[in-house]
């Protein structure tokens, strides 16, 4: 290849080199407008007190011009001084540093960094303590609610056991009362018997003062007959034993020699008959209703004594 031929071909290198550097030129030179006319917009709205604005318009400035050390600078002061982000402020304090190492206002950065590094260290630790204090308040509040709970429960327990007190008080007193109703009625018992014993032997001996007395004329049938009913009387008081029988009156000394068989007259068992026992009496006591007699006679016939009376010692079925 002669000069000739490379000729033409150096002309056109020169041509697109001279119209490459004029296109670089002028991206280089709207860059530098758009990131001044960011610049100026964020300076206005922090001046005018509006940071959030300015925050929006140096980011949008560093996206552009990461490498603007006044973006910078100005991001980390806004974000100390208003945001209290002090991590974000430590970032771009270093950037600031990285990039103008030389600067008038180096040593200013380099204190603003330091103090944002002891702010960000008092902020975790109140952060810290902070959740410590919600936690701790928390579970004091819990254990508040726990212990609320509890005293709520041992006032009704101890309601519980004052009502119990008051039942345990009353039914002891109905205890006393009804202990001493019962020796009353023993005592009335034993009296009962006692007069009743003493009635006996007032009128057997009247009976026998009676028998030792001469028959008047006119009243013989009558006296007879109140001797005969009073005899009958003794004789249902003595066990229902007349006098002269004496093959009754053995059997009736054996049955009391045996073991009695029940206490007390009750339904579908076998009773001892007592000496001084009557139908009626039975009745009252096994039924409530002495009036019941009959049912007790009538179901012993078959193995009473033959005159139908009842036996001091002899068992018999209480229906």
């Amino acid at each position: 290849m002669n000069m000739k031929s490379l000729f033409p071909i150096a002309c056109c290198a020169v041509l697109l080199g001279a119209v490459g550097c004029q296109k670089e030129s002028a991206e280089t030179m709207a860059r530098k407008d758009r990131v001044a006319a960011l610049m100026a917009e964020a300076r206005t709205a922090e001046a005018k007190g509006d940071a959030a604005t300015a925050e929006q318009f140096y980011r949008q400035l560093l996206m552009i011009d990461p490498a603007e050390a006044n973006a910078h600078l100005a991001l980390a002061n806004l974000s100390q001084d208003l945001r209290k982000n002090y991590l974000d402020a430590m970032y771009h304090y270093q950037r600031y540093l990285d990039l103008q190492p030389n600067s008038d206002k180096t040593s200013l950065v380099q204190d603003r960094l330091a103090s944002a590094r002891t702010l960000l260290s008092n902020q975790l630790a109140a952060e810290i303590v902070g959740r410590e204090q919600r936690a701790v308040a928390a579970e004091r509040d819990a254990l508040q609610a726990q212990l609320t709970e509890l005293e709520k429960s041992v006032r009704s327990l101890n309601n519980t056991i004052g009502s119990r007190d008051a039942e345990i008080i009353e039914l002891q007193g109905e205890v006393k009362r009804l202990t001493r109703l019962v020796e009353k009625l023993k005592a009335a018992e034993a009296e009962t018997r006692s007069t009743h014993a003493e009635a006996i032997a007032a009128a057997r001996k009247e009976l026998e003062e009676e028998r030792s007395k001469p028959d008047l004329s006119g009243t013989a049938d009558l006296v007879a007959a109140a001797r005969e009913e009073a005899q009958r009387i003794l004789e249902e008081e003595d066990g229902g034993v007349p006098p002269k029988d004496e093959a009754l009156r053995a059997i009736a000394q054996d049955a009391k020699d045996e073991a009695p068989m029940a206490a007390t007259p009750t339904r579908g068992k076998r009773y001892t008959v007592r000496p001084g026992d009557t139908f009626s009496a039975l009745a009252r006591e096994a039924y409530g209703n002495a009036a019941e007699w009959p049912r007790i006679r009538d179901a012993n016939r078959s193995s009473a004594n033959p005159n139908g009376r009842l036996l001091a010692g002899e068992s018999i079925y209480i229906p």
